[in-house]
This record gives structure tokens, sequence and C-alpha cells, in this order.
């Protein structure tokens, strides 16, 4: 396999000039995606989930307040959670399908392994997001303040590394997945 660490001899022009991966398979080309791309589609990923999360938030206790009754309360508790489910479905099954998630299909990026394959559910999902965000979790429960400040330095430390093309962009999560965030 192909090391995909770039020259660091390379000239100033050379180093924010748009980036190609050779892969050793099948000698295909691809472009990574640029950190505006991938920044974009987190925020895209992490908003619906956001509004559906506010508005309930909002609207189950004027509802409650309002003497609808508690039916109405139940039905658009149960309409927020299908909706925050269904949407986190639909992403999980496109994100295993495709290497996309709803905010990568829209800003035209995707995810791909080392070897220029589809990371598929266990990689995609399992590794990447999943296991890389249960690492935290974990933590967060011995010492919530720990945890909270370990998440904070790794976003930090992931949104540096999305700028350093000699490490072909790769994230923490890319790193811990063996992958790669390419464009369309």
């Amino acid at each position: 396999m192909q090391d995909f660490r770039g020259n660091p001899n390379e000239d100033f022009r050379q180093a924010y000039a748009a980036t190609a991966l050779e892969h050793d398979a099948d000698e295909m080309e691809v472009e990574l995606a640029s950190p505006w791309q991938r920044i974009g589609a987190r925020i895209v990923d992490v908003l619906p989930f956001v509004c559906i999360l506010v508005l309930a938030s909002i609207l189950l206790p004027l509802l409650a307040a309002s003497g609808v009754g508690k039916g109405g309360v139940i039905a658009l508790a149960v309409i927020a959670i299908g909706a925050f489910f269904g949407l986190l479905i639909y992403n999980l099954v496109i994100m295993m399908r495709d290497g996309q998630s709803i905010g990568k299909k829209l800003v035209g990026i995707r995810v791909i392994t080392e070897d220029g394959d589809n990371p598929g559910f266990v990689k995609y999902v399992l590794v990447r997001e999943f296991a890389y965000n249960m690492i935290f979790t974990i933590i967060g429960l011995f010492s919530e303040n720990l945890g909270n400040l370990l998440t904070l330095v790794a976003t930090i430390v992931c949104i540096i590394m999305l700028f350093m093309e000699s490490r072909n962009r790769q994230t923490l999560q890319d790193l811990l997945a063996k992958t790669l965030v390419i464009k369309n």
C-alpha cells in the first residue's frame, strides 16, 4: 500500500495546490476534500438534529402549559423522537452504502479507505463515528470534566489536522479508521 504522507520538501505553492492521491489498486486519482467542505458537511449533519431537539424542547413545555392535554404533548414527543431516529437511521444507511453522510452528499465529498474502497458499516459507522465518540463518552463517565476537556482538545486538534495537506487532512477519526475524505 502506498504511503499517503506528502513530501515535506514541496515548495510553498505546491503545498496549497489541490492534492491528488494515487491508489495502488487501479491507479485511480482522487482529490482530497477541502477543510471548508468537511466543516460545512459537519454543520449540515448536525443542524437537523439540533433543530429537532430545540423545537421539541420549546414546543413540548408550551403545549403542556397551554392545556392541550397529555395526548397532544405525547404526540409531539413521539413525532420528535421519530424524526430524530428516522434521520439518524437514514444517515447511517447512506454512510454505510455510499461513504457519505447527508452533509457530505450535499457538499460533494465522501469517505474512502486508504486503499480507495468504500469503508462500509464497520470502518465508517462503527470505527470512524461510534468508536471514536465512545472513547470520549467512556472517559466522561469517570470524570465529566476530563471528558469535556478531552473532547474540546480533540476537536481543536481535528480542526488543525484538516488543514495539514502533508498528512492528507486526516483527522483523528480518519487515522483510527484508516480513511480519507475526498471530493466526489
